[in-house]
């Protein structure tokens, strides 16, 4: 049985609020409603505007703001799987923090883009500047960057 919980973010701007659905799928789902987190369990699948994260398990934390409950983060762990209109990736486990948004992929990260393919141990992507950083390559290797030429 599929479990499909969504969550209500609510990004504050001067003068503008605007409203960000976020939808989950899993097997199964646990609240720990005064930890202010959600465990999702089997096939998980995130949706949050074009980006679409994978994982065998997922954290997610949220805190309450006048009666909406808005992200604060997520951990996504085992066969990761991240899709966005312009990177697709995959590792071991993934963090995304709303705050900063940064996505942060770790063990055998692996980004593939327009531009080329990078691998290394973790992956640093900023979700709002697109800027990536790998700070560390695969188990005693450097850093591994395919740049693709368009001919």
């Amino acid at each position: 049985m599929r479990t499909l919980f969504v969550l209500i973010s609510i990004v504050l701007m001067p003068g503008l609020v605007q409203a960000i659905t976020i939808t989950l799928d899993a097997d199964k789902f646990e609240l720990f409603q005064t930890e202010q987190r959600a465990e999702f369990y089997g096939h998980v699948v995130a949706n949050r505007e074009e980006m679409v994260l994978k994982a065998d398990f997922m954290t997610v934390w949220y805190k309450e703001i006048s009666g909406k409950n808005e992200l604060k983060s997520v951990k996504a762990k085992g066969n990761v799987f991240i899709d966005t209109p312009e990177h697709r990736g995959t590792s071991k486990m993934a963090t995304y923090s709303a705050d900063t948004e940064m996505l942060i992929m770790t063990g055998e990260a692996r980004m593939v883009s327009d531009q080329g393919v990078l691998e290394g141990e973790q992956i640093e992507y900023n979700t709002k500047n697109k800027d990536t950083r790998v700070l560390k390559g695969a188990e005693d290797k450097q850093v591994h960057f395919i740049f693709e030429d368009a001919e």
